[in-house]
């Protein structure tokens, strides 16, 4: 360091000094000090910033969450207290339903007239009371597809056809028999009237033999091969003229309970 240097830092002493006895403040170091909150207050007002705007985000989520919860637990609440025919109807039985005409109160309770994208020639009928569904869509198919089966012996098999109040219809087969020949006979032709309905056929039609004053159901599943099917009714059969009873139809046709 030369000699200039050391007389300019000791010319910039002299002067520190005189605007300390002057002002009583070393300004010098108050502009240093300015300097670093400046920076600090800008760095303060960074993250307020950010943190607000986290703070907003997160507000936004809660309320979206929440109504989201809110709707959620009252569609639940809703669809236990109120069935719904068409989603109710096409979850039982893999088609899709369509409302032609309803005629319903304020809460959506009455009588529907439905269809199915699949088969819209068959009309079919549902009554919905709150979270009571009657409806009749595997007795309209089993009836519209037996009227459309042409087979000499189709007048073999019996009908029973009622319709209830609200249009709801009531349509089931039988055939009677004495032995095994007619048990042979009857599982062949109401096989072959389900062979004849292709995939449209549901183990819900209400169709089956009558042994011993005993109903005999041909079909738990659509999955019965037609030599299946007469094995099984030929067991049967054996239980029955052995004097067993054998197992009614588990559960009633056409309707529906939901609840809590």
């Amino acid at each position: 360091m030369d000699k200039k240097d050391l007389e300019e830092i000791e010319k910039w002493k002299k002067q520190k000094m005189n605007y300390v006895e002057t002002y009583g403040v070393d300004i010098f170091h108050e502009k240093k000090k300015k300097k670093s909150v400046k920076i600090f207050e800008k760095l303060f007002n960074l993250l307020y910033r950010i943190f607000k705007a986290i703070l907003i985000i997160l507000i936004f989520v809660i309320i979206i969450v929440t109504l989201t919860g809110i709707i959620m637990y009252y569609s639940y609440i809703d669809s236990k207290l109120h069935v719904d025919p068409v989603e109710t109807i096409s979850n039982m039985y893999s088609v899709n339903v369509e409302i032609i005409s309803k005629n319903i109160d304020e809460d959506r309770n009455g009588n529907y007239v439905l269809t199915t994208k699949e088969n819209p020639n068959i009309q079919f009928n549902a009554h919905v009371n709150w979270n009571s569904l009657t409806q009749d869509y595997a007795d309209r198919c089993h009836k519209y597809f037996y009227e459309k089966w042409e087979n000499e012996n189709k007048e073999k098999l019996n009908i029973i056809e009622n319709i209830a109040e609200n249009n709801i219809l009531s349509y089931e087969q039988y055939i009677k028999i004495e032995n095994n020949e007619q048990l042979e006979n009857a599982v062949n032709l109401i096989y072959d009237l389900r062979e004849f309905a292709g995939e449209d056929f549901s183990p819900d039609w209400n169709i089956y033999i009558i042994a011993e004053n005993q109903r005999m159901y041909l079909f738990n599943s659509a999955n019965y091969s037609r030599e299946e099917t007469l094995k099984r009714m030929q067991e049967m059969y054996d239980r029955v003229m052995n004097g067993e009873i054998v197992e009614p139809r588990p559960n009633p046709i056409g309707e529906f309970f939901g609840g809590m």
